[in-house]
This record gives structure tokens, C-alpha cells and sequence, in this order.
């Protein structure tokens, strides 16, 4: 177990006000993450591995679901590890709607042409 005091030396002189938002990058890239319920911080994190898992193609990014677990209520230990479809409440889960085939219909921009966009 580390926490972010045992890397304090590889930022020193960063604002402390931008601590929460480099914990959040750190735990975008674990390979498992346990969040808190009703937390928009959890949730941000959720996304954020989201849009990781999409674009390195990493188990369960296919079904939208991820390694991602929260501690209580009981009833929603398991909710990332299953998909589900938008519903309410918004405020504090992520839905794989938010980054499964974010980039579909979307050529690279080449040279000098513009970027294409699919409608449909």
C-alpha cells in the first residue's frame, strides 16, 4: 500500500489545492479501484477509467463494465461490474454511454484534409 505523501518529492512545489485531482489521475490507471457510493470524486475516477479501458481495449471494455467496486450501501457493491443503462440517479455512478464508441464515425485527420464525420 503507498500513499501520496511517499511520492511528495516527484512534485514538489504543486499547489496542494490540485492534490484530489492527481489522486484521481492515479486512480484512473490502477488496475482495480474501490470508490465510495454517492461520490462525484469516485465517479469522475470511474469515467476516467472508462475512457482508459476503451481506448487500451482492457477486460470488460467491450460490455462496459470494469474492476471497479464501492464499499456501501450493499446493494451497489457490484454496480460497475455489470452493465447498465442510464437511469436516475445521475449524480453518482458513471454509465458506459459516456465513453463506449466515443470516437465511432470519426476519420484521423491527414495531412491537410479535414476531419470527416459519419451521420447517421
Amino acid at each position: 500500500v503507498y500513499y501520496l505523501d511517499d511520492f511528495k518529492h516527484l512534485f514538489e512545489g504543486l499547489n496542494m489545492n490540485y492534490y484530489g485531482m492527481l489522486d484521481q489521475l492515479v486512480c484512473t490507471r490502477s488496475d482495480v479501484f474501490y470508490g465510495t457510493w454517492f461520490s462525484t470524486f469516485t465517479s469522475y475516477i470511474n469515467r476516467m477509467r472508462g475512457y482508459y479501458n476503451e481506448k487500451y481495449k482492457v477486460d470488460g471494455y467491450k460490455d462496459g463494465t470494469m474492476k471497479s467496486w464501492v464499499f456501501t450501501p450493499e446493494n451497489r457493491v457490484q454496480e460497475m461490474r455489470v452493465y447498465h443503462p442510464v437511469r436516475e440517479p445521475y449524480y453518482m455512478r458513471e454509465f458506459p454511454v459516456s465513453w463506449r464508441n466515443i470516437d465511432q464515425g470519426i476519420k484521423e485527420d491527414v495531412g491537410d484534409k479535414p476531419i470527416e464525420m459519419e451521420v447517421k
